[in-house]
């Protein structure tokens, strides 16, 4: 499947801010919403497919055993009902599984062993797989060694894979690992794209988006938030509107990035800006 066509790829914006703006509290974990209120999800991918993106993201960035476990929920089905929305979305447009981190450290930092890691994202990766997802994105890792066992998991299934880390203005994950140490742990596995997202705005990620590119052959991708929150009377709002958001995904794409789309913060008005500058 080509996925880039000799064009950048838009990705889709937040899901978690949607949910956020239709729910009016921040005490969810959107995943379940794919089993308690899959007309609303359909409605968040539609805006975003109505706004110009070329990909939709599932809604299951936290859908691993242990979190939907703690939730009540089974993973099973909340990834396939993710999968099944974000499809039924549109039939023209492509659909990525999302998959963030477990949520616990990896032993030795951790209490979840190596194994166990491997079998969770494993699990996660299958179902994807079996449901004919287009491709992987895995996404906000901060953990070397656990992005190293989630890409040697899709490794077994031969599925286009896009892999991001998290990384504050500084460059530098909250465990200290560097843009050189993903580099060197995504090339040692078959990544159509590599990049960063969350924790920084548009603006503090021209440079990490720089390094990148200076760092590897492999297309790049970028997801910055729309710049740092702050809560206004129970509201988070964030910082960067979308024409300036737009601004520096267009000077990142300038820069060479190929893959581009909105963290937290963002929404279909974000995307539809991006849109509008790159056509």
């Amino acid at each position: 499947m080509i996925l880039f066509n000799n064009r950048v790829m838009l990705l889709d914006g937040a899901m978690g801010t949607m949910v956020q703006k239709y729910k009016k509290t921040r005490d969810i974990i959107p995943d379940t919403l794919n089993i308690t209120e899959g007309e609303l999800i359909k409605k968040i991918h539609s805006e975003y497919i109505d706004a110009g993106c070329d990909a939709v993201v599932t809604n299951t960035f936290r859908s691993n055993r242990l979190t939907m476990e703690e939730c009540g929920f089974n993973y099973k089905e909340v990834i396939k009902r993710g999968i099944d929305i974000a499809r039924s979305s549109s039939k023209n447009i492509l659909v990525a599984q999302d998959i963030g981190p477990i949520g616990k450290l990896i032993e030795p930092k951790g209490p979840i062993s190596k194994e166990s890691a491997f079998e969770i994202y494993r699990e996660q990766v299958k179902i994807g797989k079996e449901e004919g997802i287009d491709f992987i994105l895995l996404e906000t890792m901060y953990d070397i060694e656990e992005l190293d066992i989630a890409l040697s998991a899709v490794d077994d299934f031969n599925i286009p894979v896009f892999a991001s880390m998290t990384f504050d203005k500084e460059g530098s994950t909250f465990l200290g690992y560097t843009v050189n140490d993903m580099i060197k742990t995504v090339e040692k596995h078959k990544v159509v794209a590599v990049g960063a997202n969350c924790s920084t705005g548009p603006y503090d990620m021209l440079k990490i988006a720089e390094e990148i590119l200076k760092s590897t052959s492999i297309p790049v991708l970028v997801k910055p938030n729309a710049g740092i929150p702050k809560d206004v009377g129970g509201d988070l709002v964030y910082d960067v509107d979308e024409e300036e958001f737009a601004k520096d995904i267009l000077s990142m794409i300038k820069m060479g990035v190929k893959v581009v789309g909105g963290c937290c913060g963002t929404t279909p008005r974000y995307i539809k800006r991006i849109r509008e500058v790159i056509k």
